[in-house]
């Protein structure tokens, strides 16, 4: 019986499953005619080649699959025959051209999982790496050893050779590059090669890295000692903790998980109210990490809380509340902006993840304090020498009895401050500042960085949505188990480590699935018009799946880099992206210009996927390369417009050590040409480009 009769479609549009088979059916002998057609690899080659590069014409494909002399063209005119008889592929009589068919896309996606299973299974064995799943290949055993150890070629062949011998003895071991690591240490020490052995040994990462870091005259000794402790951990969860079948499909690129390195450690986001936290700081006979009482200067406190807080958090620590800790200032103290501006250099220097903070309450009450915190801000960022700053604001995106935004008279220093490089977004709701959602006033752990590759899985469907939908619930099952035990391990590592975080209630989690470029996926490779509906009915088949299991999970498109990996995996997989496109999103983005020019039609589907992921969705305005004017009336535009966005502008480039800015313009206007904009023009140093 076929998946697709497996889960069939309810009325309201999600899946159900009625699987009643209790015994073997005989295979139909259009199915056996099929695998007959599949017996010669020159076919599977028309199917790849046809896959991969589009129409051809019956020359092109015959060159293509290496039909070249006159002799092999009966050959090639054969297994042709074989292929458009039984539908695998199609002549365009038009064109004159060939194309694969969505029978002949299913063939090649099973022959391809079949090739998979089979080489894990046979001598050719996988290896995982930190990034991927690949065929071992004792060709970079040789490299390595050459590279990292200076080991002459014809030794490191030698061992490379008895390696190769001892992974084929290993059928069935999960092999990673750590193994194979310790099978080329211990070959080197039954040959007494300790000094090799020892340049080749890892704690993470090769010590070769670590010394090319240290010997980088641009290294920041910080970053040299993150990056160490990330590996580490990074191999340590995605090899011991994560389960193996969510690690291969994070590896394949099924999925992504974006903070790897904290999984069973950290949440990804931790919102927190400053005010409800600080009084049961201050007040709980529960264990301190810093002692804080006798401190009056609210600014101090909020420093010294938040600071604490980004260690435990692998993202970001979204705080709100603000206005009631600032209310408590004492001894007459104003509220500055020299003071606001002086507390985010202070956190930034100290922060692990980044900060964002909520002031929606300061319009609701004294506007000039809060345009002095938006003054401090804006010289944080013109003065950090951070390449990206490390602190956001979130402002409020509510309206007044003059139906006009609250920040309405705040637009031209938003601008300002996003030309820097500043980050700002505009919500209506508690939301971080990539549009993360709130479950909680008080405390909200939220664990949100798996996501699951949708244009992989619809393309993988050929052009069914309800097999698509299938899939997706299939994927989901080993999804909401490994979160789930994430989940426990995270709040009972927080409940030892930060015990002032947990009130009588105890820590909840709040679990989240991201899914990578919905949109495009949809229309671009499902060919499906209505985007909304489809959208409904992955939302209603992740509540069916986490439901029937216990859970309650939240679906969002929030950006967390996932889309890059995720794209970059499939380019190499497939030859080109599903979707068509050259990258996938995460979320929706509109650039500055096209603000005024779209529809009403754009907002309404904007503001229902809003409604749909009930976790965030991740909309940014795009103010790059635009003139101030044009930058006023698009923030202007999206206040009306969107629930949330955040404004970047990627215009602007960032020293990594002096912290100088630079617009793309003045980089080509001192160095004479486009080329040579990669470094500083002060001190030669890297030039990052703000995300």
């Amino acid at each position: 019986m076929g998946l697709t009769s497996d889960y069939a479609e309810r009325d309201d549009g999600s899946i159900s499953s009625n699987n009643t088979a209790n015994s073997i059916e005989p295979v139909p002998r259009r199915v056996k005619m099929i695998f007959s057609v599949m017996a010669n690899p020159n076919r599977i080659d028309i199917l790849r080649i046809l896959n991969s590069k589009g129409s051809l014409t019956y020359s092109d494909l015959k060159a293509q699959v290496g039909f070249k002399s006159k002799k092999e063209s009966g050959k090639f005119a054969y297994h042709l025959r074989k292929l458009l008889k039984h539908s695998l592929v199609a002549l365009n009589r038009a064109e004159r051209k060939y194309v694969i068919t969505n029978k002949g896309k299913l063939i090649l996606n099973l022959t391809r999982q079949i090739e998979e299973r089979s080489v894990m299974e046979s001598g050719n064995i996988h290896v995982r790496t930190r990034d991927r799943m690949e065929e071992f290949d004792a060709h970079k055993v040789t490299q390595s050893l050459v590279r990292e150890t200076n080991m002459p070629p014809e030794l490191a062949q030698k061992i490379s050779e008895e390696v190769e011998n001892k992974v084929h003895r290993m059928q069935g071991v999960y092999l990673t590059t750590s193994l194979i690591r310790d099978i080329v240490g211990s070959i080197l020490l039954e040959h007494g090669y300790e000094n090799y052995r020892e340049k080749f040994s890892t704690i993470g990462i090769p010590i070769s890295e670590i010394a090319s870091m240290l010997g980088d005259k641009s290294y920041d000794i910080g970053s040299v000692i993150n990056s160490m402790a990330y590996s580490l951990l990074k191999e340590y969860h995605l090899f011991h903790t994560i389960p193996k079948d969510v690690a291969d499909m994070h590896l394949s690129g099924d999925i992504n998980i974006a903070n790897i390195s904290h999984w069973s450690i950290t949440p990804d986001t931790i919102f927190v109210n400053i005010k409800g936290l600080l009084d049961n700081y201050t007040n709980s006979n529960k264990a301190r990490l810093y002692n804080i009482d006798g401190i009056d200067d609210p600014f101090i406190k909020i420093g010294i809380v938040c600071s604490i807080l980004s260690r435990y958090a692998a993202e970001e620590v979204v705080v709100h509340g603000i206005s009631g800790v600032l209310d408590d200032c004492t001894n007459g103290m104003g509220i500055t902006r020299d003071r606001f501006a002086s507390m985010l250099m202070l956190i930034s220097s100290m922060t692990y993840s980044r900060i964002s903070f909520m002031l929606e309450e300061l319009f609701e009450g004294s506007r000039s304090i809060a345009g002095e915190l938006i003054d401090g801000y804006a010289y944080y960022v013109k003065h950090t020498q951070h390449p990206n700053p490390k602190i956001s604001i979130v402002l409020p995106n509510h309206h007044g009895g003059d139906g006009n935004s609250l920040i309405a008279e705040y637009v031209d220093k938003i601008v300002e401050i996003s030309s820097m490089g500043g980050s700002i977004a505009v919500s209506d709701r508690l939301v971080g500042s990539k549009g993360l959602i709130s479950k909680n006033e008080y405390i909200n752990l939220v664990l949100h960085s798996l996501s699951i590759n949708l244009p992989r899985v619809a393309y993988e469907s050929n052009n069914d949505e309800v097999y698509f939908r299938a899939r997706l619930a299939l994927l989901l099952k080993p999804i909401i188990t490994a979160l789930s035990s994430r989940k426990v391990m995270v709040e009972y590592s927080i409940k030892h480590v930060l015990p002032s975080l947990s009130d009588d209630a105890g820590i909840d989690a709040s679990m989240v699935i991201n899914m990578v470029d919905l949109q495009s996926s949809i229309s671009n490779v499902l060919k499906h018009d209505d985007i909304i509906d489809v959208a409904r009915k992955v939302r209603r088949t992740l509540v069916d799946k986490s439901k029937e299991m216990g859970y309650n999970i939240s679906i969002a498109m929030i950006d967390d880099g996932s889309a890059s990996r995720l794209a970059k995996l499939d380019g190499e997989r497939y030859g080109r992206l599903p979707t068509g496109g050259s990258y996938y999103m995460h979320g929706v983005e509109v650039h500055a210009e096209d603000m005024l020019s779209l529809d009403a039609s754009y907002y309404t589907n904007v503001a229902a996927l809003s409604s749909i992921f009930d976790g965030g969705i991740t909309t940014t305005l795009d103010i790059s390369n635009v003139s101030p004017n044009i930058a006023r009336n698009a923030v202007s535009h999206a206040m009306d417009r969107f629930s949330f966005f955040r404004i970047v502008n990627r215009g602007v480039s960032v020293c990594s050590r002096c912290g100088s800015r630079f617009s793309t313009s003045s980089m080509i206007a001192m160095n004479g040409s486009s080329s040579n904009t990669d470094r500083c023009p002060n001190c030669k140093a890297p030039l990052i480009s703000i995300k």
